[in-house]
Formats: C-alpha cells, structure tokens, sequence
C-alpha cells in the first residue's frame, strides 16, 4: 500500500516545480507546435506533451525508489529521509547555483546537449506528432527542481512509491503550466517574477517536512524486510 505521506510534498514540489519551470522552460513550450487559436486545442496538445514528460519523471522514479529500497534494507533509511529533506532545503537557499553545480559534472553538458539536439529534430522534421516525444526527452533536461523530487523519490523507499512520488510531482506542475500556455500573453515579466518568489518557500516546507518524518521514523516498519541474525530455537 502506498504511502499517503508522499501525496502533500510531491504536490507541493510539483507546485514549486512548476514556478520554476515558467522561467526555465518557457521557450521550449512556446516553441510547440500549438494550435493556438482554439484554446482547448492548446490544453490537449499540452495535456499530450505533459504525459510524456511526467512518464519520463515515473520512470526516473521507479529507479530512484528501487535504490531508496536496497539502502533502507541495509539500515539507512533514516539518514535517506533527513538528507533528503537537508538537501532540498539547501536547495531553496542556494537553487539558482544548484544547476549550475549539476551541468557542469563530466559528461553531463554532452548528454544534454543530445537530448536538446533530438528535440530540435522532432519540432524541425515531425512538428504534428512529435509532442509526447518531446514531453518524454524533456523530462530528462537538467532541472534542479526534478532533482529535488528524485530526492524524494529516493526517500520513499520502493519502486512503486518512487514512481508515485514522481508521477504525482509532475501532475503538481500541470496547472501554472498550462495556464501559461494557454494565456501566455498574460503573463508579464514582473508577474512571473513575483509567482516564482514562492518556489523556494514550497521547497523548503516540503525539506522541514523530509527532516521531520527521517526524524520520527519508525525503524521498525522495516525489520520485517530484514532478516535476522542467528537461529531460532526450538
């Protein structure tokens, strides 16, 4: 049974996420091709382009949640959950030099600019049914607020709670994205600017909440996936 725990900070990330993503992201999403005359052709369009990306974000999760798994069995789920939470609250302070950190490990500028060279091909050679493509690739472009989330896939303990986690995050970011989509024009600079000021506080609520459960956590929850030293008696 999954965790319910998990539902409020990957909601609450996914909402920072997003603040962030309107900066980050906001010319790879008016680069779509959109029909942007009908307003509900857009939220469909956007709506296929999500999927993929919050496909993509599962996946991520499945994996991070099975490593989360191993480390917990080996006795060290209580300092997955309060690293988790110290790091994401170091991130709220110091999130705008995080990715800049994480690109410049070796090998990660090459591997990004691959996944940015195949989205350049499917909006150059297929733009009518390249959008969930494009959603699965971007899922995968260096953002700091995804790996806060992986963090907290990390600390969830399992695949199926790692892929929940993942999948309700990017659900998170779905309504500030599409509204930017479908009102762009709206959305002036100061506008974005002052919405975004709430990203770091969502990020640092959702690490106090990490700290707190690592804290308080019951190691007994996970004795029974652990086996015991020695020989019963009979």
């Amino acid at each position: 049974m999954l965790n319910p725990f998990l539902l409020y900070p990957a909601l609450l990330l996914g909402l920072a996420g997003s603040l962030h993503c309107v900066g980050m992201c906001g010319p790879l999403l008016m680069a779509l091709p959109l029909e942007k005359k009908e307003k509900w052709a857009v939220v469909r369009q956007m709506l296929v382009y999500h999927s993929g990306r919050i496909l993509t974000y599962a996946a991520l999760g499945i994996l991070f949640g099975l490593l989360g798994k191993g480390l917990a069995l080996a006795g060290m789920q209580k300092f997955l959950s309060i690293a988790a939470g110290v790091f994401m609250i170091g991130m709220a302070v110091m999130a705008w030099k995080f990715e800049q950190l994480v690109t410049a490990l070796p090998g990660f500028g090459l591997f990004t600019q691959k996944v940015k060279t195949n989205i350049g091909q499917l909006l150059r050679t297929s733009p009518n049914g390249s959008t969930f493509m494009i959603g699965l690739l971007n899922g995968l472009l260096p953002c700091g607020m995804v790996y806060a989330a992986l963090a907290g896939a990390l600390a969830s303990f399992g695949a199926a709670e790692g892929g929940f986690f993942m999948a309700i995050f990017g659900l998170g970011t779905l309504p500030l994205l599409i509204l930017v989509s479908v009102f762009s024009q709206s959305f002036g600079k100061i506008m974005l600017k002052r919405i975004r000021v709430a990203q770091p506080i969502l990020l640092g609520i959702v690490g106090a909440l990490l700290l707190q459960r690592g804290l308080n956590l019951d190691l007994s929850l996970f004795e029974s996936a652990v086996p015991k030293a020695g020989m019963d008696c009979h």
